[in-house]
């Protein structure tokens, strides 16, 4: 990646699969555009972790890496939730994109129609797919 390249202060990984938030983890590390990566094994994890770290004043995550299966509060449940989240909180800025091993083509619908998905993919993301994420979105992103 060039120096020029778009930076995104926070992204957020949502995955009860520690093996995947590790590898996502370390993959977004090497693009090198990301100042900080926080993780959630749950959506019940990640509603909180928005609300702390807007009560605390932070910046919100840029980009959220959401699965759709995990234990608590699936990733379309999370989605209603944060659909109901204060503005402040809901932030227009942040893009979110679904993960999933899932091959069901009603899960991929579903995604789609949510005005909060930006994309739905099938997991593991690759430096690739990342850097096209941080590139298509920049503008929301920075606006």
């Amino acid at each position: 990646m060039t120096s020029d390249a778009p930076s995104l202060k926070r992204v957020l990984l949502v995955d009860d699969d520690k093996v995947t938030n590790l590898m996502h983890g370390r993959m977004i590390k090497r693009t090198g555009l990301v100042d900080r990566i926080d993780v959630a094994t749950d959506g019940v994890a990640a509603l909180d972790y928005l609300k702390e770290t807007a009560a605390r004043g932070e910046t919100l995550p840029e980009l959220i890496l959401l699965d759709i299966n995990m234990p608590r509060m699936g990733g379309f449940e999370f989605l209603e939730h944060y659909a109901a989240l204060p503005a402040h909180i809901q932030s227009p800025k942040t893009i979110i994109i679904m993960l999933s091993t899932s091959v069901l083509r009603a899960d991929h619908e579903r995604a789609e129609k949510d005005r909060n998905v930006h994309r739905f993919m099938c997991k593991p993301a690759t430096p690739e797919d990342f850097e096209s994420f941080v590139a298509e979105y920049q503008d929301v992103m920075s606006s």
